[in-house]
């Protein structure tokens, strides 16, 4: 990255050349400049950037995806809300990401919609709004959505919330089911930053009771790990064993499995390199700190190796490049794999100001 002005020392942000600077805040995609222009040049608030706040569903992507939307707020996969990814709740989760305006009456008419899908306990399922297919990565992306869409306060994402408090309440992990009993992590390192980002979108006023102890518990996880890593080495060995068992003599092999290996050996998640946007359940080393800066966390030894990959990432005019998309799968291509990203770029700049790192 050309340091600039500002010299090997100074902030990520203001090392940013010119150039850079007016790419990221061009008017052709509205959200991403305004929040680059409020929350990385600290510009005060003005009726210019509220007139260009008002036109983030000018944005292309955004457009085309309220554009292919049904009258009663569904896209054109009825009975298939979770079909990757043109169901309508995947369009709910993506409209979130890209900060579409929620006052939007098209928006209006997908939250109406994404509610009417959810379950009375406040999930929602992968197959058909049926109990039995809740998923509690599914379940956080929708509610973050509907609450960055305008929803923060409503008693419904506030029950989508309590339903993930109180999954993990009853399974003692973070996890969508019971189960990892026959896995040796335990729990999900890939729903941790999603819960995370959730709870970020939530006021805190407003979290129910355990709420705090799930963020505590999906922070460690990350922490643990050191972000980057999750599956041990020996899963491999594990599974072998465990699957060569009859169903009923398997209780308890993970337990004398560790009891054997006292010391596992975790490797780093290659796919948590590549960068992307938007994401879908899965995540990457730059979301994942960008959840951990949301909900507080502060700068720790164990964050550095992921926080060195972000800055070490960039090109050498300080932008980061699009290498994971589901462009070609969703209902609108959101930038060029390959090619810097406005989005990735944000992302990166807004997490490693939120840690302190310096150019």
């Amino acid at each position: 990255m050309d340091t600039g002005a500002a010299g090997a020392d100074g902030p990520v942000v203001a090392a940013l050349p010119r150039e850079t600077v007016e790419w990221l805040t061009a008017d052709d995609n509205p959200a991403a400049a305004v929040l680059a222009r409020r929350e990385l040049l600290g510009e005060a608030d003005s009726p210019e950037l509220q007139a260009l706040w008002a036109r983030r569903n000018e944005y292309p992507p955004v457009a085309a995806i309220l554009g292919a939307m049904s009258g009663d707020g569904s896209w054109t996969t009825p009975g298939q809300d979770y079909k990757k990814y043109q169901g309508s709740l995947w369009q709910v989760h993506f409209l979130g990401e890209l900060y579409a305006d929620g006052e939007d009456e098209r928006a209006r008419r997908a939250a109406d919609y994404a509610f009417s899908r959810q379950l009375p306990d406040g999930s929602w399922s992968a197959t058909n709004a049926k109990p039995g297919g809740s998923i509690a990565c599914l379940t956080a992306n929708v509610g973050r959505a509907l609450a960055r869409l305008g929803h923060a306060r409503d008693e419904r994402v506030l029950a989508a919330l309590r339903y993930l408090v109180d999954l993990y309440g009853e399974l003692g992990t973070v996890d969508c089911r019971a189960g990892r009993v026959y896995t040796l992590n335990g729990y999900c390192h890939m729903l941790t930053p999603k819960e995370l980002l959730f709870l970020a979108e939530i006021p805190a006023g407003l979290w129910p009771e355990g709420a705090g102890e799930l963020r505590d518990a999906c922070v460690a996880a990350l922490r643990d790990k050191q972000v980057l890593r999750c599956m041990p080495a020996e899963s491999r060995e594990f599974n072998d064993i465990l699957w060569s068992l009859p169903s009923g003599q398997r209780d308890g092999v993970r337990e004398r499995f560790l009891a054997e290996h006292p010391e596992l050996h975790y490797k780093e998640k290659a796919g948590w390199k590549r960068f992307g946007y938007p994401l879908s359940y899965n995540s990457d080393a730059l979301e994942a700190l960008w959840a951990l800066a949301a909900v507080g966390e502060e700068r720790r030894p164990e964050y550095e190796t992921a926080l060195a990959l972000v800055r070490e990432s960039a090109d050498e005019q300080g932008r980061w490049a699009l290498r994971n998309t589901f462009n070609g799968k969703m209902l609108a291509d959101v930038e060029v794999k390959g090619e810097p990203s406005k989005w990735v770029t944000l992302r990166a700049l807004r997490t490693l100001k939120a840690f302190g790192v310096t150019a």
